[in-house]
């Protein structure tokens, strides 16, 4: 199992969680961000420049440049290696790009602001958080066909799929400005309240085993039972970490704030390993 890594300051890099020397990749792009990896190819985007590119693993000599969305806010590729999915957090929508041709072949406008998309398991579905309003919202790929708007109570700022339907992450304004998980089954109607804790919400992760999730809030990265909303353990230094993802027993995390990338345990979270203290250090599994 092998990571992508990119920093605006050093490069691109692939690591092992073996604990090897990190290897550098040629990148044309001064300040890289936003990397994606799939099977079949590795993408990244340029901070300064709205380019982006798709590297395909078997032959690099195929690499294709593709458009960028300005201040992308999350990136996702497409299981089956045909599509890459943006989301701009400036443009408000999410675009459907061709990793054969480059081409925009579909988009789709979604919330205020949204920070969050996340790609079924199965290919079919993306799942994105509204942002700055009341709503997260269900399409259907490649087409973007919208099926489901699900309207929660306060902004979502993050949202992910779980065994029992979906899970969205929310910020309550108040006397104090507060993170709440909520849960939804396809079958209902209303998000259902699990957990309640101060400060605004970061980043949202669904473990493998589809019964757990990660979430950052300024306290710290969490694990928690969703079904109950039980905090299993928090680490109080990865707070507000944006982006987490989750493979097998392992988390990446990806401290923005502080430009660290950490690889950890989310059953034994004490065992962590700092891959890189950067600048503005990004990361995924591939």
């Amino acid at each position: 199992m092998a990571i992508l890594i990119t920093d605006s300051s050093s490069g691109v890099y692939i690591a092992s969680q073996t604990g090897e020397v990190l290897q550098g990749l040629p990148c044309p792009f001064a300040s890289p961000y936003m990397p994606s990896a799939s099977p079949e190819h590795l993408v990244y985007a340029c901070r300064s420049a709205r380019d982006c590119l798709c590297i395909h693993r078997r032959d690099e000599k195929d690499s294709l440049f593709l458009p960028a969305m300005p201040a992308m806010g999350a990136v996702c590729l497409s299981h089956c290696g045909r599509y890459l999915y943006q989301l701009s957090t400036e443009a408000d929508c999410v675009h459907t790009l061709h990793l054969g041709t480059g081409e925009l072949c579909y988009a789709m406008p979604t919330g205020v602001f949204p920070r969050s998309m996340r790609l079924s398991q199965d290919d079919h579905e993306l799942l994105v958080a509204g942002g700055a309003v009341n709503e997260a919202y269900l399409l259907r790929t490649p087409d973007l066909t919208l099926l489901r708007t699900i309207h929660t109570r306060h902004p979502c700022f993050s949202a992910d799929f779980w065994q029992g339907g979906y899970v969205l992450l929310c910020a309550a304004e108040g006397s104090e400005l507060q993170s709440i998980l909520y849960t939804l089954s396809p079958k209902t109607l209303r998000p259902r309240e699990k957990l309640r804790l101060p400060g605004q919400p970061g980043g949202l992760c669904v473990c493998p085993d589809g019964l757990t999730a990660l979430l950052s809030t300024p306290d710290g990265l969490m694990k928690v039972d969703i079904a109950t909303g039980e905090l299993l353990w928090n680490q109080p230094e990865w707070s507000l970490c944006m982006q987490i993802h989750t493979r097998e027993n392992l988390a990446l995390i990806s401290d923005t704030l502080c430009g660290r990338v950490c690889l950890m345990s989310h059953e034994e979270p004490w065992k962590q390993r700092i891959l890189l203290q950067g600048v503005d250090a990004q990361a995924c599994f591939c």
